[in-house]
């Protein structure tokens, strides 16, 4: 656990210590009832929120949390969204975040110049969905 702290005061610019500030929570969750990983991975998104910057990478929460896998950045975030915590806009290859609690939300990734909605691995396509796409219909032969 205490590795955890160690890796979380590199995301952090103030002078408090991280477990004594206060988390945003809606009424139906506690922040005791979160694991420590879950809380971590809350904080950086919530302090990413306040500070109108994008929200963490994978990478990021998974560094912070202290995991090894990259299979947990997603699965924390996901934990996260099923609590209603936060509710989360996918694209291909960013997401924006907004905390249920104070409305705010992460900021664009600089990077981030078109609006592509995520489609997962194995996904039907855009046309096949019925929905419109930018690509030039085949030729009939």
């Amino acid at each position: 656990m205490k590795a955890i702290r160690d890796c979380l005061d590199a995301f952090w610019d103030d002078n408090t210590p991280s477990d004594r500030v206060p988390l945003p929570m809606p009424p139906h969750v506690r922040a005791a009832d979160l694991a420590p990983a879950e809380r971590i991975a809350y904080r950086l998104i919530n302090h990413a929120a306040e500070h109108d910057q994008p929200c963490p990478v994978n990478i990021d929460l998974e560094v912070a949390t202290g995991f090894n896998s990259t299979s947990m950045g997603p699965k924390l975030v996901r934990n996260l969204e099923r609590r209603g915590l936060i509710r989360v806009s996918r694209f291909q290859r960013f997401r924006l975040v907004e905390i249920v609690a104070t409305g705010k939300h992460t900021a664009r990734h600089p990077s981030m110049h078109a609006d592509r909605p995520l489609v997962r691995r194995g996904a039907r396509t855009a046309t096949g969905l019925g929905l419109p796409s930018d690509r030039k219909p085949y030729a009939a032969r």
